[in-house]
């Protein structure tokens, strides 16, 4: 009866905590939005375990492989942290168990190292040309200037305008062209078009934010 009442008390608060990020208007429609998610959670969950338990083992270590992949990749590409200089050679290090999930894909360090660095600088051009509190607008051009002109100036935020920097040149783009047109640079100078960006630059997915970074 006590495991029954503190499922029952964990799923209330459960429900409690999804609600408060709701963003519909009426409790009623915020509590309802919040079970049908955790409904929805535990069906995927079931299935997964089912699908675990029949999914042949070549198969789930290249899933798992693939996911150790996306994570990684992903925590580069949403990297925006740019003082942070020893968190990001950390993800950009290959330890055994990373090297593990690299070697069942047939990727080599080296290889994985250009896709990592390649969706870090891609990150970087993303949050640098977009408002932080709502990443589905773009920052005006003249902002876009202030940091290229002036941001190097500013102490704490030099590191973001010379990492900016290094990811223009990376990819050989030119300031003035970022200033203009922001990250749609990405597209104009066809950045993607990489073949092991295609195959192996996949990143994982995060919950909906209210400044909807998971759109980047």
């Amino acid at each position: 009866m006590e495991i029954i009442f503190t499922i029952v008390v964990v799923l209330f608060i459960a429900v409690y905590l999804i609600a408060q990020d709701s963003k519909k208007e009426t409790k009623r429609e915020q509590y309802g939005e919040a079970v049908g998610y955790l409904a929805h959670s535990a069906a995927e969950t079931i299935a997964g375990v089912a699908h675990d338990i029949a999914e042949p083992s070549e198969k789930k270590k290249i899933r798992k492989a693939r996911e150790a992949l996306a994570s990684r990749n992903g925590s580069l590409y949403r990297f925006e942290f740019f003082s942070r200089k020893d968190y990001l050679k950390r993800l950009l290090t290959v330890d055994d168990h990373f090297k593990q999930s690299l070697d069942i894909l047939g990727l080599s360090e080296d290889r994985w190292k250009k896709i990592g660095l390649h969706l870090f600088y891609v990150g970087c051009i993303r949050i640098m040309s977009r408002e932080n509190t709502d990443y589905a607008k773009k920052n005006s051009e003249s902002f876009r200037r202030n940091i290229i002109e002036k941001w190097e100036k500013e102490g704490f935020l030099t590191e973001y305008a010379e990492t900016l920097k290094e990811a223009l040149t990376y990819f050989h783009i030119s300031e003035e062209d970022w200033i203009k047109f922001g990250d749609t640079v990405i597209e104009m100078y066809n950045i993607n078009d990489d073949r092991d960006i295609e195959e192996y630059g996949i990143i994982t997915q995060i919950m909906p934010m209210k400044n909807n970074k998971h759109l980047l």
